[in-house]
């Protein structure tokens, strides 16, 4: 018997109940969170309100931040979703401002405070709590997550995200508790540099973990993309293939998401996420292009520049409420993304949907008669209309002037100058003739300091 099929049969039978009577309900939160996807709308919206009136009430009591912030609101008009539109939007800049003697909870202990610290890649490093309270719900969301693309807790995780001179530095997990996951739940992560990546380190990996079973990857899109292009000029095939890759950090465009599929022969899964709040949505398993929201630990509200609801179909600003933390509550809060609001899935879950992620709204092109373009929409246009699935691996714009734009693509073998040519005409066309464009093939497209890869650099940015 392979070690997989030991797990397979150890960890539901004897690993999950025992943890759940030394007090860690993380297969409590996954087998919950099994159940109510199939819950209704209305139920689960219920559900959340019930939630969501403490957690209003906890704040405006111990937490000075939301205490000045909500003054003048009735909290008692908040008996739906929609009525959250009567409440002030916060936002990172203000939080950042008040942390930590504003924003952090008087009446819960030290002791609940798990200090995170998100990337700072949108200029904006960011400083926070999680709640400790919520850590088993967070563990317990995430393979529940997993579990839709049939990965399980004790297939290995490759991650291949931070940069180097973070990856470097980053302290190791703690030993007794990492080699305690491994013997008991089979739990394996292994980890590569996203600016420091080279086919054949990931190669040997995947050759490493394939010898034990099956893996899969959680990294950012650019970098994948940039992978997935170099491991098809080699044209060998991988030991094993991943069950599924998830991609987390940057938008994950439609031309991506094909490449991707097509690389790594698995699903793509596009994982929402934040650090400040994690988890927020994950790919459907039926209709990969549709997100369905964490509803049991977090509402999202896509609005309108008024802050009432966006229709479905409409793009508007994403705002977040975590239900779960206590510590530092993050409510109606906009981190600054985009996304188009979406109805409910087909697949038959009760869970409220995103349409589709259209990016962070600093990544806009910006038109002298002040249309804005996001990544999303730009990447639709790109795919969809222009089609440069099979004459582009990755791409990206940036802003070089009020009126102008240069677009970087790295080009795959059957890309030509007419196909360049025809390129720049259809963004031309798609823009107005204000813009002016620039088609430049390049060798390979570097990512930020962050290890992240913008899909659009505006023009302030691309000042630096």
């Amino acid at each position: 018997m392979t070690a997989e099929a030991v797990y397979r049969r150890l960890v539901p039978g004897l690993v999950a109940p025992l943890a759940e009577r030394l007090g860690m309900p993380v297969w409590t939160t996954t087998r919950r969170l099994e159940a109510l996807q199939w819950c209704s709308p209305a139920e689960l919206e219920e559900r959340a309100v019930s939630r969501l009136r403490p957690l209003l009430a906890h704040a405006v009591r111990h937490v000075p931040f939301y205490r000045a912030l909500f003054r003048d609101v009735d909290l008692r008009a908040i008996k739906t979703i929609p009525d959250l539109a009567r409440l002030p939007i916060s936002t990172k800049a203000e939080l950042r401002a008040g942390f930590p003697s504003l924003t952090t909870a008087e009446n819960l202990p030290a002791s609940r405070r798990q200090p995170m610290m998100t990337s700072g890649s949108t200029g904006l490093p960011f400083a926070c709590y999680w709640d400790r309270a919520m850590l088993p719900v967070l563990g317990g969301t995430e393979r529940f997550w997993l579990g839709w693309f049939d990965v399980a807790a004790w297939h290995t995780r490759i991650v291949i995200a931070s940069p180097s001179y973070f990856y470097e530095r980053i302290k190791p997990p703690r030993r007794l508790h990492a080699l305690a996951n491994r013997l008991i739940v089979g739990e394996r992560s292994e980890s590569l540099p996203a600016d420091r990546l080279t086919t054949a380190q990931f190669r040997a990996l995947v050759r490493r973990v394939t010898a034990r079973g099956g893996y899969f990857i959680r990294s950012y899109p650019g970098v994948l993309a940039s992978l997935a292009a170099a491991l098809e000029r080699e044209g060998v095939q991988l030991a094993g293939y991943p069950r599924a890759v998830v991609s987390l950090a940057e938008t994950l465009t439609p031309a991506n998401a094909t490449r991707l599929r097509e690389a790594f022969r698995c699903p793509v899964v596009n994982h929402y996420s934040a650090w400040e709040v994690p988890h927020i949505a994950h790919s459907c398993p039926t209709n990969p292009d549709v997100l369905h929201v964490n509803a049991d630990r977090v509402i999202v509200r896509v609005v309108r520049s008024d802050g009432t609801d966006a229709a479905p179909g409409e793009v508007g600003r994403v705002v977040v409420t975590d239900l779960a933390n206590h510590v530092m509550p993050f409510i109606n809060y906009s981190a600054g993304d985009l996304a188009v609001a979406g109805s409910r899935c087909p697949c038959g879950r009760g869970m409220p949907t995103l349409a589709r992620l259209e990016g962070r709204d600093t990544e806009m092109i910006r038109t002298p008669e002040g249309r804005e373009v996001s990544s999303g929409a730009f990447g639709q246009l790109l795919t969809f209309v222009i089609g440069i699935i099979p004459y582009v691996w990755e791409y990206q714009v940036a802003q070089t002037g009020p009126g102008a734009i240069t677009v970087r693509v790295v080009p795959t073998a059957r890309y030509t100058s007419s196909f360049q040519a025809a390129l720049a005409r259809g963004i031309e066309e798609f823009l107005g003739p204000s813009m002016t464009v620039a088609v430049e093939p390049v060798t390979a497209i570097p990512p930020e300091p962050s290890g992240k890869r913008m899909i659009i650099k505006p023009l302030v940015a691309s000042r630096h």
